[in-house]
């Protein structure tokens, strides 16, 4: 029996259950973004490190971004430099095993941005149970828990930024 793609569908299984019971606080506190949680593909940051030009974008500085990564394999030397996780890191039904994913879960973000493909389900599971207070990702019909949900074709992270940026300040949520 493949142990990993039971976790998989126990994962996709408990966001097409919860997605309906999710409660969309209407009324959230939306202040000026601060803080900033960034979840990402490991494969991504290897080619193109983004970060200090979404800085600039958004004027907040790279010391109030947290950014954790997800891998496919075992934790790579070259990422060090980041907190990582892998689909080990959870049990059954989306269940968060690993003490740092967890932390970074129950951070208050003002801000959380997925990056992460949208067949990517162990992202999807962390921003689904994370405290931040906007969730914005690449358009998923399937997973509609997103406050922003940019419609870019590809993985154009540049153009997404800029599209953020946008309503973010049409918002009024930046400096």
């Amino acid at each position: 029996m493949n142990l990993k793609g039971f976790k998989k569908k126990s994962a996709l299984k408990f966001l097409k259950k919860n997605k309906k019971n999710k409660e969309f606080n209407v009324k959230k506190s939306l202040k000026k973004i601060h803080k900033i949680g960034i979840l990402a593909e490991a494969e991504l940051f290897k080619t193109y490190d983004f970060t200090k030009k979404l800085s600039e974008n958004l004027g907040v500085n790279l010391n109030y971004f947290n950014i954790i990564l997800f891998q496919n394999v075992k934790p790579n030397k070259l990422m060090d430099s980041y907190e990582s996780f892998t689909e080990k890191d959870f049990g059954m039904y989306g269940k968060i095993k690993n003490v740092s994913l967890n932390s970074f879960v129950e951070s208050k973000f003002d801000l959380l941005i997925n990056y992460s493909s949208i067949d990517n389900i162990f992202s999807h599971v962390v921003c689904f149970r994370s405290n931040a207070k906007i969730k914005v990702s690449f358009k998923n019909e399937e997973f509609n828990f997103y406050d922003i949900a940019i419609d870019i074709k590809g993985n154009k992270i540049d153009t997404f930024n800029e599209e953020l940026t946008k309503y973010l300040h049409i918002l009024g949520l930046l400096k």
